[in-house]
């Protein structure tokens, strides 16, 4: 079943648009004083709503600084493994140095 929006008067000179779908309400306008108005807010809507996107805001987006900061890290881990083999370099030039003063 398709939304149909729907115009009433609840006092002399007051005009209200609802939309409904499926027997639910699924928006209202506010209060117009001419018939007119009402009815040119609902053609807004409609031309307005054919483009309309959706933003979800419940999803948090990533803040700047952590996605700035896995570079670093990953330079960090680099760094620490460059460390590392210079360690072991020079631990494997010291033990060839023993070796060959133990001879």
């Amino acid at each position: 079943m398709a939304a149909k929006f729907e115009i009433s008067s609840a006092k002399a000179g007051q005009f209200n648009w609802v939309l409904k779908s499926q027997g639910r309400t699924l928006a209202t306008g506010e209060s117009y004083s001419r018939k007119a108005s009402a009815e040119k807010a609902i053609e807004s809507l409609r031309k307005a709503v054919a483009g309309a996107a959706v933003s979800d805001l419940t999803v948090k987006a990533a803040p700047a600084k952590a996605a700035a900061a896995k570079p670093a890290r990953a330079a960090k881990a680099t760094k620490t493994a460059s460390k590392a083999a210079k360690t072991a370099s020079k631990a494997t030039t010291k033990r060839a140095k023993k070796a060959g003063a133990a001879k």
